[in-house]
């Protein structure tokens, strides 16, 4: 073994070591969660390939080579446990995290697979060896392609239920929740790169010189999984959500109603249309525009959908479910249009001329600059100011300075 190969082998060891430093120190913690036990398990994803590829670029030996389809098999497996850290980081129960068996049914049947591998003769195990090593083996190129299909649909859903449980936590004006979202966001987002950048680090080499390099393995596997690793337990910590059960049993009951507000959603999105419900939801919606267009609630600051559902007298989880199926957007959505055609009347009344663009915002019900200018650009194309000044131009208007309302 040159220096070269020294140099490598030493830093694919020395990450080893970090990351099973982290897995210990998340598996034993005194009065440990349950949510950081599968935390371990996705930070012992890298670990279980590092190693792999270690033995079988280095060693090479042909009777390993069932080694490939084993390492497959646990890699296939980091979607569904995503997805249950993801539930119990939520404070919701881990039952709910997977519909049925059939997440495990790619990684069950990589596994079977490494019996191939380990019962051919030794002369094919040679030979597949070879093409393997020259990235030629259609069923292990295949796999991974498959592998990187796998890990991109879990992170989708992964997004998806983040988003979810941000939007409801928000409708609810779920503060304990916070922290919670902020730190699956992150974790998330490490995910991505960390998967982006390894897959960077295959095909770049692919269009620059038309072939790989074995060495990627053990260069890029190991060393961005643990900066990204490292800055995923620096994000948890700063967050504070590395549990002991104490706080994760304290965090889920803070958390419950929300938990309780989504699951009272789920059913009534999937309850079957009854006969009365056209009439009903005619008169829902009558009485939903009333308070908006009318009674212009929209534009009291930090309006929550249990403010809008107790002057309906309804329960919140049915008005969030008629709000998403039949208006088709979210609470936020709505109210923030109602304030966006708010602001817009307001930015073209001349009454309304020397006021800032600022005071309009907070006029309309937006409870920031910053949310104001955001909201009002996605919905309108342009920014307050740009909209005032388009209308200006096509209507003259006294062009005294903006001033605050005394």
């Amino acid at each position: 073994m040159d220096d070269f190969d020294s140099l490598i082998l030493n830093i694919n060891v020395l990450v080893v070591i970090v990351l099973l430093t982290v897995v210990c120190s998340l598996l034993f913690r005194k009065k440990n969660a349950r949510a950081n036990i599968f935390l371990a398990i996705l930070v012992f994803y890298p670990v279980s390939t590092v190693v792999h590829n270690v033995i079988s670029i280095f060693w090479g030996k042909p009777e390993l080579l069932f080694l490939n389809a084993i390492n497959g098999g646990i890699n296939f497996t980091l979607g569904p446990v995503l997805l249950v850290y993801l539930t119990l980081i939520q404070g919701r129960d881990i039952r709910s995290a997977l519909s049925g068996p059939w997440h495990f049914v790619p990684s069950a049947l990589t596994f079977l697979s490494a019996g191939y591998y380990f019962l051919i003769p030794y002369e094919e195990k040679v030979q597949a060896m070879a093409k393997v090593q020259a990235g030629e083996e259609p069923f292990f190129n295949i796999m991974s392609l498959l592998l990187v299909i796998h890990v991109g649909y879990y992170l989708y859903i992964g997004w998806k239920m983040i988003r979810l449980y941000e939007q409801k936590a928000g409708e609810l004006g779920m503060d304990e929740a916070e922290n919670s979202v902020k730190w699956q966001r992150a974790f998330l987002l490490c995910l991505v790169k960390l998967n982006g950048l390894l897959l960077l680090a295959y095909f770049l080499p692919l269009v620059i010189w038309g072939s790989s390099h074995v060495y990627l393995d053990l260069v890029a596997i190991p060393v961005v999984s643990l900066f990204m690793y490292a800055f995923m337990i620096y994000k948890g910590l700063s967050y504070h959500v590395i549990f002991d059960k104490p706080a994760y049993s304290t965090f889920a009951e803070s958390v419950a109603p929300l938990n309780d507000f989504m699951e009272e959603v789920g059913k009534l999105e999937n309850a079957p249309v009854s006969n009365a419900a056209p009439s009903y939801d005619s008169q829902l919606k009558a009485k939903l525009e009333q308070l908006f267009t009318a009674d212009r609630i929209h534009t009291q600051s930090g309006l929550k959908l249990v403010d809008v559902a107790a002057l309906l007298h309804i329960r919140p989880a049915a008005l969030s479910t008629f709000i998403n199926t039949h208006l088709d957007m979210t609470f936020f959505e709505m109210v923030n249009r109602y304030r966006v055609e708010e602001a817009k009347q307001m930015l073209i009344d001349d009454g309304y001329h020397h006021y800032k663009v600022d005071y309009i915002g907070d006029r309309a019900g937006f409870n920031s600059r910053a949310s104001f200018f955001r909201v009002f650009k996605k919905n309108v194309g342009k920014t307050p100011q740009d909209f005032r000044e388009a209308y200006t131009q096509k209507t003259p208007a006294n062009t005294e300075g903006d001033v605050r309302p005394c």
